[in-house]
């Protein structure tokens, strides 16, 4: 594969990356409007927390380090 090819590949996992995260903004977001009406706390450190050690695992199987995963999940 060339260097082009290479470049262009990654250019469409940018792309993916920036829209499943602005995916998982609006979902948060919802969640947050959602729990206000509901009186709830909009912070929840346990649901947090189970969010991190999952995606961590992610991370961990595909060979990237989980702390350099964990600032951009939060």
């Amino acid at each position: 594969m060339s260097l082009e090819d290479l470049r262009k590949k990654i250019d469409e996992a940018d792309a993916r990356i920036v829209r499943l995260l602005a995916e998982r903004i609006r979902i948060a977001e919802e969640i947050g409007k959602e729990k206000k009406e509901q009186r709830k706390q909009v912070e929840d450190k346990g649901r947090e927390e189970i969010v991190l050690e999952k995606v961590k695992g992610i991370a961990q199987e595909e060979n990237i380090s989980p702390e350099s995963i964990e600032g951009r999940i939060q």
